[in-house]
């Protein structure tokens, strides 16, 4: 019995990074070259989640 039949991934979002220069959100999927699409700068910082964390207390 195969009970993982037909079984998709879940499609993959696209995670939204702030360039280090010019500071504008860039929406980056899985394999897009990381670079702004402002102003073609290649350090790119990954936009804090709003995802509840209990952590340390």
């Amino acid at each position: 019995m195969d009970t993982q039949k037909d079984v998709q991934p879940p499609k993959q979002q696209p995670m939204i990074y702030i360039c280090g220069e010019c500071h504008t959100e860039n929406e980056i999927k899985a394999r897009d070259p990381i670079r702004c699409r402002e102003c073609g700068y290649r350090i790119m910082y990954k936009k804090r989640t709003k995802r509840y964390s209990s952590g340390c207390v």
